[in-house]
């Protein structure tokens, strides 16, 4: 019986553990097919089987709206620099608790593995390896497990005061499997009171403790989870019972020193032995309930510990079950290194021809092998190279000019024209499909909830311009009302105390001031006074026309601010937003200052709302074929300006070139940058939908009239080189 009971406990301590990982597993597994099938056809079209695939169903299909949210806020608006105090810093940690909260199921447990789930999936977005670290950062992870440890630590203080009531003899069924001791309530009322009477009750307060009843309750039912149960008993141990039944019994004895002084005293009076047992005990019921709670909750802290120690393990595990095989690719950057710095202080002479080995290789890596949007050791290092690209080819390329040579002048020129270009041309422009209007799930999805409150909430963008807006209007009213009540009344005060003011006369449309022309405030011997007091007016009106003139000013740029901003806004928004950005913002210029100015917004929102609905345009480096080819062309502004004496560069790089081109032809579906960190957003390009063919095909020429141009000069080099042979 013993040996089975130890297996028993056994089981049920990896059923936890095993449980979680199992469900993590899956729950990775899934995700993973299920990106990988997003990724490829830019829909998620699969029948989801089990509720755990449902599950990583919705949250994958969550992506999507979450990413083209995060696409649209980007491009709508930017967030004026002061202000971001106002504005939640929404990112994909915040999405994923926004996940957590409308995912989570009734099990504590499962709940576990849902939110390790979603540190994967974050991680995985992030390109970024899992490691155990990883999991307590989590806010999702860390709320998961403090809501379990808060239930296994309580359940268990609960389960610990069924034993404290069964050591005063409660009835009941326990829990568990654990022993304690009897805890005797009368013999430790007798010991307190025996102090009193020199070690030995009298027979008749003997007798009266004897007959007490003191009336324990049947033990508190619980009602513990079936998955709480075995953590409750595995972090739960007869050492936390011993110590809980202990720390009950010196708090009753406590409380029975008090009890025991209080019968004394009850005696003292003339109250009957009975009568002052009876009394001093009648509040003794609610006091055990105290003193059964107070004890059982010295187990937390030790149940929580133990606990958490399991989870500290179980990260370890989760970790262990994240990793990836790694990206074999990343170690060609250290391959790199290690090649350059052994030739360059063993056999510099051939570090040129590595350098192009280098070079070529990666130019076929990008190609076909790394995603250089994605990853960021890549994106850091692509990064580097763009800077470095257009410092020296700059300076190369203006050593090119001075050469006079009209086929490398034109060469380079027109590769650096067209990196330039790649900067700021869109490779789609206001693809159809691709407008809020379009996106059904977008708008139906809790992330459209949270765009509208970032446009129009109490912290918005369009209410902080219409705040700023307010508090311009506010000032720009208080300034003459400031100089009227204040700086007028002043030198009104100054003729009076002078004894030149009389008061005011009122006139059915005009007020006239009265004042005594013959008083000595206006005579020749306090002209001075006189002149010194209408200064202060003088110089407190020009100050005050020009804070007017600086307010009517900020006025106007405020409104041009916001109408720029909502014009933004209103080109990226369907019609259903447009008429709610609308209603709000007529809802906050119909109270206070901002009435003043409402006919003047009013039309900045009509004037907004006539601009057509387009979708954002997608530049080269924001697709992961476009970002490719742009990577190539910076490959192949080196070949031609800082590399253009060795014609094989040039001749390589522009072929690489022509190629990437040629591919961004052939995506069905495309992947669109958001930000780091976010999902990609993924679209299937429609019927009609397409790159810039007109940028394609001037980098596909470009490339072919450099790599003619590098076979000419290879040529006629060789021409030149047979005359001068034939001459000597």
């Amino acid at each position: 019986m013993l040996v089975l009971l130890a297996f028993s406990f056994v089981a049920m301590a990896v059923n936890f553990e095993s449980k979680v990982l199992s469900d993590y597993k899956g729950y990775v597994d899934v995700f993973n097919n299920y990106i990988s099938t997003l990724e490829k056809t830019g829909k998620l079209d699969v029948n989801p089987t089990t509720s755990l695939q449902h599950v990583v169903y919705t949250i994958v299909n969550d992506l999507e709206p979450a990413a083209y949210y995060r696409w649209i806020r980007i491009r709508s608006f930017q967030i004026p620099s002061g202000a971001m105090g106002n504005f939640l810093n929404i990112d994909m940690q915040y999405i994923s608790k926004n996940i957590y909260e409308r995912y989570k199921s009734n099990d504590p447990v499962e709940n576990i593995s849902l939110s390790a789930f979603l540190v994967y999936a974050v991680g995985t977005l992030y390109r970024e390896n899992i490691g155990q670290t990883d999991f307590p950062k989590s806010p999702t992870f860390a709320e998961a497990v403090f809501s379990l440890t808060s239930l296994v630590s309580k359940d268990a203080a609960d389960v610990t005061k069924i034993y404290i009531q069964k050591s005063i003899g409660a009835d009941g069924n326990t829990i568990g499997n654990y022993s304690y001791k009897q805890v005797n309530l009368k013999k430790i009322l007798s010991l307190s009171l025996a102090k009193y009477y020199g070690g030995k009750l009298p027979a008749d307060l003997s007798d009266a403790i004897k007959k007490i009843d003191f009336k324990v309750t049947h033990v508190d039912e619980l009602n513990i989870g079936n998955s709480i149960a075995p953590l409750v008993s595995q972090s739960l141990t007869q050492e936390d019972i011993n110590k809980a039944v202990d720390e009950f019994q010196s708090r009753v004895s406590k409380s029975m020193g008090n009890t025991a002084r209080m019968i004394k005293l009850f005696i003292s009076t003339g109250q009957s032995t009975s009568a002052a047992v009876q009394k001093a005990l009648s509040s003794l019921k609610s006091s055990l309930k105290i003193q059964e709670l107070l004890a059982a909750n010295v187990v937390k802290s030790s149940v929580s510990r133990k606990f958490n120690n399991r989870i500290i393990k179980l990260e370890y595990k989760l970790a262990s079950h994240s990793s990836s095989s790694g990206n074999l690719l990343f170690w060609r950057w250290l391959i790199y290194a290690i090649l350059l710095l052994f030739f360059i202080f063993y056999k510099p002479q051939i570090i040129k021809h590595l350098l192009f080995v280098i070079l070529a290789f990666e130019g076929v890596m990008i190609l076909f092998g790394v995603d250089p949007m994605l990853n960021r050791f890549d994106s850091t290092m692509y990064g580097f190279l763009f800077v470095m690209t257009a410092f020296f080819s700059t300076l190369s390329w203006f050593g090119i000019l001075s050469s006079k040579k009209m086929l490398p002048i034109i060469s380079s020129s027109a590769v650096l024209a067209l990196f330039v270009s790649m900067l700021f041309v869109p490779l789609y422009s206001d693809l159809p499909s691709t407008k809020m209007s379009q996106n059904k799930a977008f708008l139906s999805s809790p992330y459209m909830k949270m765009y509208e409150n970032e446009l129009y909430g109490e912290n918005g963008i369009l209410t902080y311009h219409l705040k700023n807006l307010n508090s311009n209007l506010i000032s720009l009213r208080l300034d003459p009302y400031n100089f009227t009540s204040q700086t007028l009344s002043s030198y009104l005060s100054l003729t009076k105390k002078a004894g030149a003011y009389k008061g005011v006369i009122s006139y059915p449309a005009a007020l006239r001031i009265n004042m005594d022309r013959y008083s000595p405030y206006f005579g020749y011997n306090n002209v001075a006074t006189a002149m010194s007091s209408i200064r202060i007016v003088q110089e407190r009106a020009k100050s005050v026309l020009s804070d007017i003139q600086k307010r009517l000013n900020l006025i106007k740029i405020r409104e041009g601010m916001f109408a720029q901003t909502l014009d933004e806004i209103y080109t990226l928004s369907a019609p259903s937003l447009r008429n709610d950005i609308g209603n709000n913002v007529k809802k906050q210029i119909s109270s206070g200052n901002l009435k003043e100015v409402s006919k003047s917004i009013d039309g900045i929102v009509k004037k907004a709302d006539l601009l057509p609905e387009k979708a954002p345009n997608v530049h080269f480096f924001q697709t992961r074929e476009g970002s490719k080819l742009f990577i190539l062309i910076s490959l192949l502004l080196i070949s031609v300006t800082f590399f253009k004496r060795n014609w094989i560069y040039r001749f390589t790089f522009s072929i690489i070139t022509a190629v990437g081109a040629l591919m961004l032809l052939t995506p069905k579906a495309v992947e669109f940058f958001v930000e780091y960190g976010f999902p990609t957003y993924s679209h299937i390009l429609q019927s009609g939908e397409g790159p810039n063919k007109v940028m394609i095909l001037f980098t596909v020429i470009i490339s072919l009239f450099v790599a003619f141009e590098a076979l000419y000069t290879r040529l006629s080099g060789k021409k030149t080189l047979k005359k001068e042979e034939g001459k000597a």
